[in-house]
């Protein structure tokens, strides 16, 4: 048994069974929504999300901060702008639902972060890697039930996995919703397995099977992210990588906004599509008619509100003359759903985080990369899977930027062999519960994969 679980106490141990069980729930979106549906209580698969917005608001209860309060009233705010704007009560509580998971990843007790590095924890998620791999190679050689399904819940007719298709091949979204999230997914649980492991063989084996079930979907922001991760992570120090997750913000920013001037200059939207149709669709289409709506109206400084924009509006129509229902870029997901105001603090608050976070874990740098890369096309904020991780990240990253004692920044090294495995945190720059977690671990305060 691991000594970190010995001195979890049972509320730590709660909230990484319930993390865990979350990631889960994404992984067999699908088979849970099917089968659950079949049985006649579709709601059974809505509690992973139950008991983390229970976690949630158990914690604002126990633990409240000022920081709290002043979030509280922010949104108290935004929700009014989203009245004026026709959106129903109804919408802006299904976008607080949305998010709960990233809110309940962000309130985890420090202890039971240290839980998720154990073995136990560990091969829970080589389970839910091998799940969503064999997923993805099952929907590959036949027709799985629930594609294609939906169901009736609270009254809204719920997809429970998409069928799509990029031209004449097919999307696959395996044991989950969408192809979308499924590869995703399974980026996410590569890079963090990835991270935890210093075999070679084990890492050459996880990447080659990761690869072949996320080219399977036909997703194409995962393999990129996945690919540049694991170049940084062969290639670069620690603190290059943090460097680069800078570069990734900047790039995430920039890039609708140069698809938006190109496309206003040169008229590009007639342009067809022959190859990653869908990329050229972002760069000519969404993200430019995206910004121009909210441009309408002066609609670009307090945005839309909460509800008013991404998938509670397919729910909850609201007349707004444009696409509002994806942004494909998580910035401009921000941009619409909080104005430009809002987005720029922020991001102003993500950046800081980023600046004053030591680059000592290389596991949670790593992680970040990783979801910077996939912001910068997709929706993360749509994502069960992607708002876990990036919320546990920022909890790992926050962590360190609170380390009192001050440590030396490593200088970066060419890339050798034996400079694959992660480098050893300074131990003053931890705490006393870190450091003895550590000591169970070859790196990074982590478990090896065994």
């Amino acid at each position: 048994m691991d000594r970190a679980s010995i001195r979890a106490s049972l509320e730590d141990k709660l909230w990484a069974a319930t993390f865990l069980a979350a990631v889960g729930s994404d992984v067999l979106s699908g088979v849970v929504r099917y089968y659950t549906s079949m049985v006649g209580v579709p709601q059974a698969a809505y509690l992973p999300k139950l008991l983390m917005l229970a976690w949630v608001l158990l914690t604002l209860l126990k633990r409240p901060k000022g920081s709290h309060a002043l979030i509280a009233l922010y949104m108290v705010a935004q929700s009014f702008i989203s009245f004026s704007h026709g959106v129903v009560p109804e919408a802006v509580a299904f976008w607080v639902w949305t998010v709960t998971p990233m809110l309940f990843a962000l309130t985890a007790p420090p202890q039971a972060l240290a839980l998720l590095n154990g073995r136990l924890l560990t091969t829970g998620f080589v389970v839910l890697a091998v799940l969503c791999g064999t997923g993805i190679l099952a929907n590959s050689m036949m027709t799985l039930p629930w594609v294609g399904a939906s169901v009736s819940v609270g009254g809204h007719n719920v997809r429970v996995a998409v069928s799509s298709y990029v031209g004449v091949a097919s999307r696959l979204s395996g044991f989950g919703r969408d192809s979308a999230s499924t590869g995703l997914m399974a980026g996410l649980l590569t890079t963090w397995l990835l991270m935890r492991t210093d075999k070679r063989w084990l890492q050459c084996a996880l990447l080659a099977g990761a690869g072949a079930a996320i080219y399977a979907t036909t997703n194409k922001t995962a393999p990129v992210a996945l690919a540049l991760v694991v170049g940084a992570h062969c290639l670069f120090s620690t603190m290059t990588i943090k460097r680069a997750c800078l570069w990734a913000t900047a790039f995430a920013i920039g890039f609708p906004l140069a698809s938006f001037i190109a496309a206003s200059a040169f008229n590009l939207s007639g342009t067809g599509y022959m190859t990653l149709p869908s990329f050229q669709d972002r760069m000519f289409n969404t993200w430019p008619i995206l910004i121009e709506g909210l441009l309408k109206n002066n609609r670009i400084w307090l945005g839309l509100g909460p509800g008013g924009f991404g998938s509670a509006s397919t729910y909850y129509e609201s007349a707004f003359g444009f696409n509002v229902a994806y942004a494909d870029n998580t910035v401009l997901y921000a941009t619409a759903s909080f104005g430009l105001l809002g987005a720029v603090a922020l991001i102003v608050f993500f950046v800081r985080l980023m600046l004053r976070a030591q680059p000592v874990d290389r596991a949670s740098w790593t992680m970040l990369l990783y979801l910077l890369f996939s912001c910068a096309t997709t929706d993360i904020c749509e994502s069960i899977g992607c708002l876990l991780f990036l919320g546990i990240t920022l909890a790992y990253l926050r962590q360190s930027a609170l380390a009192r004692e001050p440590q030396s920044l490593p200088m970066p090294t060419p890339f050798t062999p034996t400079a694959w495995r992660p480098r050893m945190p300074a131990a003053g720059a931890l705490t006393v519960v870190e450091r003895e977690a550590m000591l169970e671990s070859p790196h990074d305060g982590t478990e090896a994969l065994t």
